[in-house]
């Protein structure tokens, strides 16, 4: 799996700490939110969101 596909759910939670509601709203009508996700880190030229690891951070949630 490559490293930017994420479940729904994981990738709703990269969505929200990088964008926000205004700019996905769209996209989100249109596509899943992993697929958003996919497209916005295939986009990305600082690289920044290939490195994002939301699945590390909803496991700590869930831990609390």
């Amino acid at each position: 799996m490559p490293v930017h596909a994420l479940s729904e759910r994981a990738a709703r939670a990269a969505l929200a700490a990088h964008f926000s509601p205004g700019e996905l709203a769209t996209d989100l009508g249109q596509d899943t939110a992993a697929e958003v996700w996919s497209r916005r880190v295939r986009l990305d030229g600082s690289g920044n969101l290939a490195h994002y690891r939301p699945q590390e951070e909803l496991a700590q949630a869930q831990l609390s």
